[in-house]
């Protein structure tokens, strides 16, 4: 071993030199960086977009309070304290959408000019479990309600989960919820207006990175030169240049990445009235990995031109696209 070592004294200083030390420095930087924001990260301050008395939650029935009290029962307590809000809709009707809410409570709309809010009354404190099936039936039932109030109003403004107007000493719940859509009319009346006749769509995008890397290798000069260096190299060598080539693979595979976002993000752009980024998910095979998750705004019957532009994606070798929706459209208001 030490003689090969000898031997190829030079050559391995060289990939040093090239490949390891900047990989090596590139990871000092991100350490240190990753420490630093550490010592000085501060949260983030929340964002002012309606009353509440939790944070409004995702859409997706996966997420929930995470307190650990016991979640509020209107027959727990005399008068309710508090109105549950599911939706602000474009309509001045009031009254009973029947027993349909979290814990088959009765939902109904509250009216303030041509805009009503759709509650159920409830305790001031919000829904909390340490189960996460008992969550996810509130969340469920939450977004059952907003699909029926859509349904029956045509256009809605969707709240998240757990959002709750609460009374105080000069007014009771019902009358600070007016309060708020008096106040902030306009902006509601805005919002309608972008969403209206139009619903959220929801465009996941899923690579096959084993097919990918292969055409990576198939295709790049610079790795199909050193794929070929290896094999003449000896033993102990051509170990420090398989580090070098799965360096050289993994940026290929990043700058790839990049490229195919950008392209689809482009592609599916040009069919929506309105698009938002969103997380990537971990996806339930290995062999697959979200390369894009977006939400689309589209009238309410979808779009032909996304339809056909998603299956020209999918024909693609190594890619896949999950499409779903309608949706009432939470990310956009």
């Amino acid at each position: 071993m030490r003689e090969i070592l000898a031997e190829n004294k030079s050559s391995i200083e060289e990939i040093v030199r090239i490949s390891l030390l900047p990989e090596l420095k590139a990871a000092i930087r991100e350490s240190v960086y990753d420490a630093l924001e550490g010592l000085t990260e501060k949260p983030s301050p929340s964002p002012d977009v309606g009353p509440r008395t939790s944070d409004l939650g995702p859409k997706t029935p996966d997420s929930g309070p995470q307190s650990s009290d016991a979640g509020p029962r209107t027959s727990d307590l005399g008068p309710a304290q508090g109105r549950y809000l599911y939706c602000i809709a474009d309509s001045s009707e009031g009254g009973s959408l029947g027993n349909i809410g979290i814990e088959e409570n009765e939902v109904y709309s509250i009216p303030y000019d041509d805009l009503c809010a759709v509650v159920h009354n409830c305790t001031a404190r919000p829904y909390a479990s340490e189960d996460p099936e008992i969550v996810k039936g509130w969340v469920v039932a939450h977004q059952r309600v907003v699909d029926a109030a859509w349904e029956r109003f045509g256009t809605v403004i969707p709240i998240g989960f757990d959002a709750i107007i609460q009374g105080d000493a000069d007014a009771d719940p019902e009358a600070n919820m007016k309060k708020w859509l008096q106040s902030d009319h306009d902006n509601l009346k805005g919002k309608m207006e972008k969403v209206r006749g139009k619903a959220e769509y929801s465009v996941q995008i899923l690579w096959d990175k084993a097919k990918a890397a292969k055409l990576a290798t198939d295709e790049s000069p610079e790795i199909k030169e050193l794929t070929k260096e290896i094999r003449s190299k000896p033993r102990g060598l051509a170990y420090m240049y398989r580090q070098k080539l799965e360096s050289l693979l993994r940026k290929e595979m990043e700058g790839r990445g990049e490229r195919y976002f950008r392209e689809f993000y482009e592609r599916i752009a040009s069919h929506a009235d309105d698009i938002r980024v969103e997380k990537t998910r971990k996806t339930d095979g290995e062999d697959k990995e979200m390369l894009l998750n977006l939400s689309c705004l589209l009238p309410k019957e979808g779009s032909q031109g996304l339809g056909d532009e998603l299956e020209k994606i999918n024909a693609l070798e190594g890619f896949s696209v999950r499409y779903t929706g309608p949706w009432p459209p939470y990310s956009f208001v």
